[in-house]
């Protein structure tokens, strides 16, 4: 059977698509890839920008998983080829059952009742003969938005764009959950009587520049599309359509063509031209409205926009007091604690309902308890994290690493001491521009100075459990390969500031990494023998060769010991 990755990747997509509403994410797209092609996750990671930890260790097992689930079948890496090419015939023929390019004038529309139908369920509107027959509004990939909490302040500001300053442009962005996607389902509710017509897509499915304009050319003005072959005139041609009508255009999920492991707002390397879209409709006189949704800002949007030009964005935070409503939905009890849960998950919708659900489940739905537990990230919560993280790039994951040790407030000057490379200030203020962007640091002047810090009590602790799981794992993999160079977030970072071991560090990482490593070689003897043979490793190395390390390794050795000590004194 001769079938190639790409086949095999549209096909699952589809069924994916079919059974659970989402599509497959970049990384899922990237494993199936690998795995199809028979590479190891070694290989796979080298052709990526994901880490081997987090693809091998997270985003495959959870693949696999959710695979199993929706092929029926318990499927690995392993099997993956042959459980396929078992269940092709049936694959192949569902992914022709749907609409492709060839057959519709949308690339992505199904029939018109099957369209009409999910208006109602998705878009969760009464009256459809107002918006679910109009030939002029396409609301097929738009999702359900049952509930809508607060935002009364960034509704009325987005309406205000829409309505009343004509932008031409608009990026709403934030950390993923936090409700960028209802917010613009919500707005475009409520002016679509202001717009003669309207239509919303996911990128989700990663199509080029050139399958969307053709896609939306298609919907929007069918009797004039020609099949054009320059991309600026294809932009031309829908750039006039959208000077002869006032249309509204959302395109969500626009994180799916960005580019993993680079700055913020930079393209993946087939999708650079989307960034010529973005300039022509920010620049070019037009009476229409593109609304980009997205966890980071396009460069071209942060060039162009300002308080007078016809190109915004905003950028969305917590719900604040709003948030009481979906705890209060969970019927979650001790009220009086509720502030408490909000303030630790800053109002992130989708994270108080995760967090919500667990409390509701395991806890009896009493907030008290589950507070005392002092464990804040697990779950699907972690796998949000994990995603975000590994889409970062290495200087902006070490600034992290940096600030979630420092644990306050941290100076330019402070940054750039710390990083353990030579990085010049340009390189850093990149950097830090970009980890702004993404919402996943803040900015606060004190006094004459600039102070940055991270965003969030859930972040911070994501960075510190994801320090502990690495160090820890180089640690194990040294004293199985006797190998130094699988030292790295070792020498990169320094566990403990200078003169607080005993503080804040020390309960920060040291005594976890020390309790894991307990559990890894279950005793102590062995704990100390293997971070000495580490030490005696680094003896004669450069400086830049050993980093951290060699500091690292001591206080560890130094927290070890006293634990050994607390464990022979009785109680």
């Amino acid at each position: 059977m001769s079938l190639n990755s790409e086949e095999i990747v549209q096909a699952i997509d589809q069924r994916l698509f079919v059974k659970s509403g989402r599509h497959l994410k970049d990384v899922e797209k990237i494993v199936l890839r690998g795995a199809w092609e028979a590479k190891t996750y070694e290989q796979i990671a080298d052709t990526c920008q994901y880490s081997i930890t987090y693809i091998k260790q997270a985003a495959a097992p959870r693949l696999w998983k959710l695979l199993s689930d929706i092929l029926e079948e318990n499927i690995s890496k392993t099997n993956f080829r042959v459980v396929i090419e078992s269940k092709w015939q049936n694959l192949s023929l569902e992914t022709l059952s749907q609409p492709q390019s060839s057959q519709n004038s949308s690339i992505y529309s199904t029939t018109r009742q099957q369209s009409l139908l999910r208006l109602g369920q998705q878009i969760n509107i009464n009256n459809l003969e107002h918006v679910g027959v109009n030939p002029r509004q396409d609301w097929n990939q738009a999702p359900e938005i049952n509930v809508f909490y607060g935002r009364t302040v960034e509704l009325d500001r987005l309406k205000q764009w829409l309505t009343q300053d004509n932008c031409r442009l608009i990026a709403i962005t934030g950390m993923g959950g936090i409700g960028k996607t209802a917010l613009a389902v919500r707005c475009a509710q409520q002016v679509q009587d202001k717009f003669d017509c309207l239509i919303w897509r996911n990128l989700n499915q990663t199509p080029t520049l050139k399958q969307l304009i053709k896609d939306l050319m298609g919907f929007l003005a069918p009797e004039n599309y020609r099949d054009l072959q320059d991309l600026d005139e294809q932009i031309s041609s829908l750039i006039v359509h959208l000077r002869h009508k006032k249309c509204l255009i959302i395109l969500d999920t626009a994180t799916a063509i960005l580019q993993s492991g680079s700055l913020a707002g930079s393209y993946r390397e087939e999708y650079q031209d989307y960034g010529k879209l973005l300039v022509r409709l920010g620049q070019e006189l037009h009476q229409s409205c593109l609304i980009l949704i997205s966890r980071e800002k396009p460069k071209e949007i942060a060039l162009m926009e300002g308080e007078t030009s016809p190109v915004r964005s905003l950028s969305l935070k917590g719900l604040g007091e709003a948030a009481k409503k979906i705890l209060q939905a969970k019927q979650l009890s001790d009220e009086g604690k509720w502030s408490n849960l909000i303030a630790i998950y800053r109002g992130n919708p989708l994270a108080l309902n995760i967090v919500a659900s667990t409390i509701k489940e395991i806890f009896g739905g009493k907030v008290a308890s589950f507070l005392r537990q002092e464990t804040i990230i697990f779950g699907e919560l972690n796998d949000i994290l994990d995603e975000q993280f590994e889409s970062i790039s290495v200087t902006e994951q070490e600034i992290l690493y940096w600030l979630a040790i420092e644990s306050e407030p941290v100076s330019f000057s402070g940054l750039r001491s710390n990083l353990l490379a030579p990085i010049t200030p340009a390189s850093l203020i990149e950097a830090i521009e970009s980890l702004l962007r993404r919402s996943l640091i803040e900015r606060n002047a004190v006094a004459e100075e600039i102070l940055f810090s991270l965003q969030q009590p859930v972040v911070t602790q994501y960075v510190l459990n994801r320090i502990r799981d690495r160090v820890t794992q180089e640690i194990q993999e040294v004293s199985k390969s006797q190998n130094i160079n699988k030292i790295n977030l070792l020498r990169t970072i320094a566990l403990v500031k200078a003169q607080e071991r005993e503080t804040v560090s020390h309960h920060l990482l040291l005594k976890p990494i020390i309790n894991q490593l307990c559990i890894i070689f279950k005793d102590e003897n062995l704990i100390e023998q293997q971070l000495s043979k580490i030490l005696s490793f680094l003896e004669g190395k450069t400086s830049l060769a050993v980093g951290y390390a060699k500091y690292n390794l001591e206080h560890l050795l130094l927290e070890l010991q006293s634990q050994q000590l607390s464990f022979r004194i009785p109680n």
